[in-house]
C-alpha cells in the first residue's frame, strides 16, 4: 500500500490486478464510495470477495491505491478470467435491458451458476465452484441472443465464457493449453486497457502491476508460457517508458496466507514458495533477521549458459527479474474483518 501511494506521487495511475476487468471496476466503485466499509459491504454478497483479496493487506492495498485519486475514473484495473464473481457479474448482466429470448438464456445461466454453487455449499468441494464446473455454451448461447449488448455486457460474458473454456482444459488434464489460454487473456485485457489509454490521452500509462511471479517473469514463465511479464517490457520500450521488476518470495521462518478453497478463508501455513526452488546461492545472501533486496541485474554477467543450463529455474529469475526480496521472518495476512456471505442460494 506505501509503494503505490509513492508510486502515486510521481504520476502512476493504476495498479493492475489479478482480478477480471469487470471485477476490478466493481471492486473500483465500492472503494471509491465508501473505502474499506465499501469493500465490506461487497464482500458480505455471494460472490462479492474475489480469490486473494480477502486477506487484510490486500484490502487495505486496494483502498490506497483508490484513495490516490478522487476521480470517477478506474484507478483499478483486472486483467485476468474470474474464479469466484460469476454471482456478482451475473446479477450486473440481469439489471441491464435486453431482448426477451436473452433473458431467457440469461436465466438458463444464472441457473447453471446458482447450481453449481448450492452443490459447492453443500459439498465444500470447490471443483463444484461454477468457474470449474460450468458449460461455455450457455454463455455463448446469451451472446448470440443479445447481439447489442454494451461494451460492460460484452466484456463480462468475454470474462465468463473464457474462464469456462480456461477451467475446462485445466479440468480435463490439459495443463499446458489451460495455462496457455489464460496468458493469451491476461496481455488481451492489458493491451485493450493500455490501448483504451492511448486513444484517450495520446500515450500510456503509468501503473503498478501486483500478480504472481508466474504472469510477470520477462521471457518464457515458470509453465512454458509467454505471459504478461514477456510483453510489458517490450510495450514500455515502444513508448520510450521502461519497467522494473519484483520478485517477492517468503524466506526462512515466514508464514503466510494460504487461501482454503473449501470455505473461503485464509489459513497460516508456513512460507513456501516453489517458483524459489534452485535459488540457495541467492537466497543464502539474505539477512537472517529482516528483509533483504537483492538486485538481480548484477548477476546477470555471471549466468553463463553452461550454469544456466544446470541451473534452469535459477537462470529465469536472475534474467526475468530485476530484484528479488525476500521476507525472512515475515508474518502471514490477516483477514478482513468483514460479514462473510450466506453459504447457500436462493
Amino acid at each position: 500500500a506505501q509503494l503505490f501511494t509513492r508510486l502515486a506521487d510521481d504520476g502512476y495511475e493504476h495498479l493492475v490486478i489479478e482480478t477480471s476487468p469487470a471485477m476490478a471496476s466493481i471492486l473500483d466503485e465500492a472503494l471509491r464510495e465508501d473505502g474499506l466499509d465499501g469493500l465490506r459491504a461487497l464482500y458480505a454478497q455471494r460472490g462479492g470477495e474475489p480469490a486473494f483479496f480477502g486477506m487484510e493487506e490486500e484490502a487495505e492495498l486496494l483502498a490506497a491505491a483508490r484513495a490516490t485519486s478522487n476521480a470517477k475514473s478506474p484507478v483499478l484495473l483486472g486483467v485476468d478470467y474470474e474464479v469466484a464473481s460469476d454471482p456478482v457479474l451475473l446479477r450486473r448482466l440481469q439489471e441491464k435491458r435486453k431482448p426477451k429470448a436473452a433473458s431467457a438464456a440469461m436465466d438458463t445461466l444464472v441457473a447453471a451458476s446458482d447450481a453449481a454453487w448450492a452443490k459447492y455449499f453443500k459439498t465444500s468441494g470447490p471443483q463444484y465452484i461454477f468457474s470449474f464446473s460450468g458449460d461455455p455454451e450457455l454463455v455463448r448461447a446469451v451472446e448470440a441472443a443479445w447481439q447489442k449488448r454494451d461494451e460492460e455486457a460484452a466484456w463480462i460474458l468475454d470474462t465468463i465464457e473464457e474462464t469456462l473454456e480456461i477451467n475446462r482444459r485445466w479440468v480435463s488434464g490439459e495443463g499446458w493449453q489451460s495455462n496457455a489460454r489464460r496468458a493469451a487473456l491476461l496481455r488481451s485485457n492489458f493491451l485493450r486497457h493500455w490501448r483504451d489509454h492511448a486513444s484517450r490521452r495520446g500515450d500510456g500509462p503509468k501503473m503498478m502491476l501486483k500478480l504472481g511471479a508466474s504472469h510477470l517473469v520477462r521471457g518464457r514463465n515458470m509453465v512454458e508460457t509467454f505471459d504478461l511479464g514477456a510483453l510489458l517490457p517490450e510495450i514500455a520500450a515502444m513508448a520510450d517508458k521502461r519497467t522494473v521488476s519484483l520478485f517477492v518470495v517468503p524466506g526462512p521462518g515466514s508464514m503466510t496466507a494460504v487461501l482454503n478453497p473449501t470455505n473461503w478463508t485464509y489459513i497460516e501455513a508456513p512460507g513456501k514458495d516453489s517458483y524459489a526452488k534452485d535459488l540457495g546461492a541467492v537466497m543464502d545472501a539474505a539477512f537472517d533477521d529482516g528483509f533483504t533486496l537483492i538486485d538481480l541485474r548484477a548477476l546477470r554477467p555471471h549466468m553463463r549458459p553452461q550454469l544456466a543450463d544446470a541451473h534452469v529455474d535459477l537462470a529465469r529469475i536472475i534474467h526475468g527479474f530485476d530484484y528479488m526480496l525476500v521476507l525472512t521472518g515475515g508474518t502471514a495476512s490477516g483477514e478482513l474483518d468483514h460479514f462473510a456471505p450466506p453459504r447457500s442460494v436462493e
